[in-house]
């Protein structure tokens, strides 16, 4: 089944930014948690590895926006870029 021609990058982008939201959202969730499991946090463990997973939902969303984004304008025409 064939995607209307406008809308064929659309599907990479949404997917990427369900994927960043959930990266995101995970990634806040164990920075707080970093601040209040001190006891657990010694060497901050898990403020470095929700930094990390905060860095590579960003990563996703910015080069999944890249992806649809040149999905959409490779299928054009030299015509209908005008």
């Amino acid at each position: 089944m064939r995607m209307n021609k406008r809308h064929e990058g659309q599907e990479m982008i949404n997917m990427c930014k369900w994927m960043a939201s959930v990266g995101l959202i995970v990634g806040v969730a164990l920075f707080l948690l970093s601040f209040i499991a001190s006891a657990y946090n010694k060497d901050y463990f898990l403020t470095i590895i929700s930094l990390g997973i905060i860095g590579a939902s960003m990563f996703m969303f910015g080069f999944g926006l890249f992806m649809g984004l040149l999905t959409e304008t490779y299928h054009r025409g030299p015509r209908e870029n005008v």
